[in-house]
């Protein structure tokens, strides 16, 4: 219901879930500044009280924070956290992250190969609408108005229309995934989830293509040529873009992009004939009516006002509903596009508040530690409190042992109204026999010990106190050691140094000995992981010890070659001090501050932690995609901003024809990169540094 929930709301949702054997994941992926860590950290102390089965994370520094603070919730990796190899999936595992939800621009055989090379569980995203850019490094958004794509405000300036000197088109809009057909051979492929787009999405669009994809995984071998029929028959009439299929090799990147038509999302009902009082009317091509949400999409492809209808009339009188070749009229109080194209985004399903607000609320829970011997059983229900321990019946097991499994699945059965199971650990000796009847006693006599003992209340306090801990742990959490306020350069293939004293760094594969620095690319297909670390090695060999890190997996990378002097830069996002930690405790000297940080956030940073840089100039890329882009050179949008496209190394960039620029703090280490940029451009933007960072 509605973008987001209260917590009330969902600690009923997570009760009710669990009672019906069913998973909750909570998102909290996205960018956290500084002075958000506080707020961050009473927000994971509730989830540790209601137990949700994971939280979805992007800041490194969240991760962080639930890892030493929060240690009961469950870590998944956002797409958000651009993790696109079998080394990045490694790094993860070792952050204590448990699976990772691939970037979007995966193929099948890459996911084939990094299932092979890691045991973290993997999560593939198989249906709904697609990013032009690879996931977690689009600042398109951010640039063009500070509503950032990495704290979930994007306008989705890249399905807007742009204009080259061969025409114009909507050269970044893409079609929507559709992977129904190939669902079954990413379960071969040992994925463990599945993921399809919800969000902002009506219930009646989640039921449809959930049930959908359900019935392919779960129907016989016999039926599934006719089930498969059935989903897709279902799945049409979803609201949507036109499908491009699932990416199984790198020549399926070549259709995404549809430039010739609006990319709007939805099921084009209608077309507005003109404002008139209060609303508009429309031309009807397909029937609408009241509680349905529609999209106003204006021709420019910028974004139009969606809308619930709430009042409709046909012919001057109230109506519920209007069908194809009618003219209606529909209240709406936001300002109405001419001419522009009618979508409807999802069908009237009724406020489901009331029946939330009905609902249980979320059990404390528990997290138990389950030992069981020759003679007695011991649980530590964990949080400081006392263990119990009571003597138990056991034999000797002839042929069927007692399971770790049994234990686990009789101790959730609490039978409590007060207290609900969290993690359950256990610890069994070898070929212990113990009745079900014997086990189901001392599941009973510890939950009504448990009932006894533990105020429900106390857990949440004892959590809070774990929240006031992380926030003071983040005064100090990045203290890496002052850095010398040394600059150092990214210098391109052919450019020679233009600062003064300062160090010069370039691509690993331009690295001849003579520099003092070598960049790891933001991006390394699976194919190619093998090579680059030829390329590492290679770089040791010649003498390089100071490495620039562009994304979470050259850490695993460098990970086996000692005594290297390691920067984390962007794309990987540090805004916080828990980042800045994070990343210096997997053996770096020093990190770059997140591009997109206002002035505010980026002291705030500087001031909480050592071993901050701060990129001061350079030529930004809002975007990078593996999809086939149909315009190369320089283009405008319709407001005259100017960027441009080109295609290197595999993938193809957007440049702003402006280069970032801004005057670093005293004695604060700064970055440069004039790979795209020339000292002194008369042309520069300082993106959010003066403006809020939303």
């Amino acid at each position: 219901r509605g973008p987001n929930c209260s917590f009330e709301e969902v600690s009923r949702l997570v009760a009710f879930a669990h009672k019906n054997a069913r998973k909750v994941y909570v998102t909290l992926n996205t960018l956290i500044r500084e002075g958000e860590l506080p707020e961050v950290a009473g927000m994971l102390a509730d989830l540790a009280v209601i137990r949700p089965d994971a939280v979805i994370v992007q800041d490194p520094g969240v991760v962080r924070m639930i890892r030493e603070s929060f240690p009961s919730l469950c870590i998944h990796a956002s797409t958000q956290m651009s993790i696109h190899n079998s080394a990045g999936a490694r790094m993860a595992e070792r952050m204590g992250i448990s699976r990772v939800i691939l970037e979007r621009q995966t193929t099948f055989e890459e996911i084939e190969e990094i299932r092979k090379k890691t045991s973290v569980e993997l999560e593939v995203f198989v249906h709904g609408a697609l990013c032009c850019s690879r996931s977690g490094v689009c600042l398109f958004s951010s640039w063009m108005g500070g509503w950032s794509g990495n704290r979930g405000k994007c306008k989705q300036p890249c399905r807007r229309r742009y204009f080259a000197e061969g025409g114009n088109g909507f050269f970044f809009s893409t079609r929507d995934l559709y992977s129904l057909d190939a669902v079954r051979g990413l379960d071969r492929l040992g994925v463990s989830c599945l993921k399809i787009e919800g969000r902002l999405r009506r219930a009646d669009y989640v039921r449809t293509v959930v049930g959908a994809y359900r019935l392919v995984l779960d129907v016989s071998d016999e039926e599934y040529r006719s089930t498969l029929k059935e989903a897709r028959g279902a799945l049409a009439a979803a609201p949507g873009r036109k499908w491009t299929g699932p990416f199984k090799t790198a020549d399926d990147f070549r259709n995404v992009v549809q430039h010739r038509s609006l990319g709007a999302s939805g099921l084009l009902v209608g077309k507005v004939k003109k404002p008139a009082d209060g609303g508009f009317l429309m031309e009807v091509r397909r029937m609408v009516s009241v509680n349905d949400t529609i999209r106003l999409q204006p021709d420019s492809g910028d974004e139009g006002p969606a809308i619930t209808v709430t009042r409709m009339t046909v012919d001057g009188k109230r109506a519920g509903s209007a069908g194809r070749g009618r003219t209606c009229w529909i209240g709406c109080d936001k300002a109405v596009p001419a001419g522009a194209l009618v979508f409807k985004t999802g069908a009237g399903t009724g406020d489901v508040t009331a029946r939330i607000g009905k609902l249980p609320l979320a059990r404390p829970a528990l997290d138990l530690a389950i030992e069981v011997d020759g003679e007695s059983i011991r649980v530590d229900p964990g949080l400081g409190y006392p263990a119990w321990s009571a003597p138990a019946k056991t034999g000797t097991a002839r042929n069927r042992p007692l399971a770790p499994r049994a234990i686990m699945d009789e101790f959730r059965r609490t039978r409590s109204m007060l207290l609900a199971a969290g993690r359950i650990e256990t610890r069994v000796a070898e070929s212990i026999f113990m009745p079900a009847s014997e086990l189901k006693r001392l599941r009973r006599e510890f939950w009504s010990w448990a009932d006894a003992t533990i105020d429900p209340d106390d857990i949440t306090r004892r959590w809070r106190t774990a929240a006031r801990r992380a926030r003071q742990n983040t005064r100090r959490a990045g203290a890496g050691g002052k850095e010398p306020a040394e600059v150092v350069v990214k210098l391109g293939k052919g450019r020679r140094k233009a600062v003064p004293d300062a160090l010069t760094a370039v691509a690993i594969d331009e690295f001849t000995g003579g520099q003092d620095e070598v960049v790891l690319p933001e991006f390394c297909a699976e194919p190619d992981l093998a090579h680059l670390g030829g390329l590492v090695a290679q770089a040791i060999d010649r003498g390089a010890r100071r490495f620039r890190v562009t994304s979470l997996y050259g850490l695993d990378l460098l990970a086996a070659h000692g005594g290297l002097d390691v920067t984390v830069s962007f794309a990987v996002p540090v805004c916080n001090s828990l980042a800045a930690a994070e990343m210096l405790s997997h053996g770096a000297r020093k990190v770059t501050a997140w591009v997109e940080l206002e002035e505010a956030s980026l002291l705030a940073l500087l001031e909480s932690c050592d071993g901050v840089e701060v990129f001061a100039y350079g030529r930004l890329p809002l975007m990078s995609t593996r999809y086939d882009i149909p315009v190369s050179g320089e283009i405008t949008d319709g407001r005259g901003a100017g960027f441009t496209v080109s295609r290197e190394g595999g993938l193809t960039y957007l440049w702003p024809s402006k280069v970032f620029s801004i005057e670093a703090p005293a004695g604060v280490p700064t970055y440069m990169d004039l790979t795209h940029a020339d000292i002194g451009e008369s042309e520069t933007s300082d993106f959010n540094y003066t403006r809020d960072f939303t």
